[in-house]
């Protein structure tokens, strides 16, 4: 009872407290926002970098240079890329790569620069099908893979028709 009738109030040091853990608890919690805006950042590059890493795959599966370049064996050059089919253009193709088994082509999308790995000798090698698998990395400035896929490109019969 002489707790309810103590009419004295809160002391200078109790507010202070209080104000002073306060702020501590907000402070604390403030770190967390550019945290998660760093990471929506973060996941929105990618997000975009698998968006476009499928369609790389996509288009140079669904070439007829591609289909046409991996019925050859043993290349030195690459292939040339039909007008006005920019989906598959390259800058770089390198095929002498010690102990690798692929052929290499360089490229660019978007602000990224792009690897392609086509496998010289078929995956699966029988009388009517023969696959090659594709690789493509994709690449930012500092040079670190963001994203990676890969699919193949299957023939049947002489025909090349690409396969997801």
């Amino acid at each position: 009872m002489k707790l309810l009738n103590n009419e004295e109030g809160v002391t200078l040091v109790e507010v202070l407290a209080s104000i002073t853990l306060l702020s501590i608890v907000l402070i604390s919690m403030m770190g967390i926002f550019p945290q998660m805006g760093m990471l929506n950042n973060h996941n929105e590059d990618k997000a975009q970098a698998i968006n476009i890493v499928k369609e790389v795959l996509i288009d140079w599966q669904d070439a007829a240079e591609v289909k046409a370049f991996i019925k050859e064996k043993n290349h030195t050059v690459g292939f040339t890329p039909i007008a006005g089919n920019d989906k598959v253009a390259y800058t770089n193709f390198y095929y002498d790569v010690p102990d690798s088994g692929f052929y290499y082509f360089e490229t660019t999308k978007a602000q990224y620069d792009v690897k392609i790995k086509i496998k010289k000798s078929p995956k699966i090698n029988a009388s009517t099908t023969q696959v090659n698998q594709i690789i493509v990395q994709l690449f930012n400035e500092r040079g670190n893979i963001i994203s990676e896929t890969y699919g193949y490109v299957k023939r049947m019969g002489g025909e090349a028709v690409a396969t997801p």
